[in-house]
């Protein structure tokens, strides 16, 4: 679908250079002047290829979860970890270097790269090497709508899809996971403005949903779409109207959309052969993972009307609930059914977001 067009800022690069001892956390640039980025880097300097296992993380954002970067440390086999983010600073460099050091599974190297110049970034030979000779990749927080301008139609893009496929276990959070389904919205003609579930169900053709689609490529993000800090901030209104959406506009069938819905401090680990299972942050609140199937086409999605649709399935995760993205088979959940008419959800358990474990 093509995008709301806008303008891209491109931010002053601030780099500090100094001369350390390789195994402490400095900033790195192959040239200061002219980098579109900015890298932080622990560990060893010398680049160190291992072989790695593919998996990948869907995490829901605020705190994050030690279980699921354990889980991608180990399948990086000590190599290098490479962390992407748009805006913020270096700290994932020292959490994930020590969480490795203290689970006996040390990496090479721990780098935060972030994107000042989201134009000019995309093409940067330096920057894509990095990503070429990852043995782990995650996405940051932040506004996706950065990332969609930085990887839409670029050699990082290509290398990224690349380094996925040769094997290497990949994630991202909040606006990290905003990115990794088939369908993503990207929030490019939001600007500023926080999309509400009350918005988009009122009218799915609302000018603040836009999308961008088939961005990453992983072995079962077919037909995704995902949504994030969902439960916390009610965003399943907003999430069955992406869904109402990528099938009018034509790129899901009635039967064909699905969707990954993650509640903040959870996340959701799949492995190659597309099995997974959902780990949360000891003393989170209201952890999950939802997943969503439609079963008809919406009966009434049109601009300017409130959505009308009905039949979606829900299952519902918990922490060591289990599911299956090929056989769309859960174990340990909440399996229910939810109806929009008129723009008001209703719930076959009586509770849009399910309820608890039965």
């Amino acid at each position: 679908m093509k995008k709301a067009e806008r303008k891209k800022s491109i931010k002053k690069q601030v780099i500090t250079c100094a001369v350390l001892a390789a195994s402490l956390l400095l900033p790195i640039s192959t040239s200061a002047a002219s980098a579109p980025y900015t890298l932080y880097q622990v560990g060893s300097t010398a680049d160190k290829a291992t072989s790695t296992t593919f998996g990948q993380v869907y995490m829901g954002g605020s705190t994050d979860v030690d279980e699921a970067f354990k889980w991608m440390i180990q399948k990086a086999n000590g190599g290098d970890f490479l962390v992407i983010r748009a805006t913020g600073t270096d700290a994932y460099n020292s959490y994930i270097y020590d969480l490795a050091k203290s689970i006996g599974k040390p990496l090479n190297s721990v780098s935060t790269i972030v994107v000042d110049d989201l134009i000019r970034a995309g093409s940067d030979s330096a920057l894509i090497d990095k990503i070429n000779k990852a043995e782990g990749i995650f996405f940051a927080g932040g506004n996706q709508a950065d990332y969609v301008d930085f990887l839409e139609g670029s050699p990082a893009l290509t290398a990224l899809n690349n380094r996925i496929n040769q094997g290497i276990p990949f994630g991202g959070t909040s606006a990290g996971t905003m990115i990794q389904g088939d369908h993503v919205y990207d929030s490019i003609s939001a600007g500023s403005t926080t999309l509400d579930s009350k918005t988009a169900l009122n009218n799915p053709y609302s000018s603040l949903i836009s999308f961008t689609d088939y961005l990453i490529q992983t072995p079962h993000n077919n037909n995704i779409q995902t949504d994030t800090h969902f439960e916390q901030r009610d965003r399943m209104g907003r999430f069955l109207t992406f869904l109402a959406r990528n099938i009018k506009d034509g790129e899901e069938t009635g039967t064909s959309a699905k969707g990954i819905a993650v509640n903040e401090q959870s996340a959701l680990l799949v492995e190659k052969d597309g099995s997974a299972k959902v780990v949360t942050q000891p003393g989170s609140t209201n952890a999950a993972v939802y997943l969503a199937k439609t079963n008809k086409a919406p009966a009434t999605c049109i601009s300017g009307q409130p959505l009308t649709f009905n039949n979606i399935s829900i299952y519902k995760l918990f922490n060591g609930s289990t599911f299956n993205l090929s056989t769309w088979t859960g174990s340990g959940g909440l399996a229910y059914t939810l109806n929009v008419n008129g723009g008001v959800i209703t719930s076959s358990t009586g509770k849009v977001y399910g309820g608890n474990q039965s």
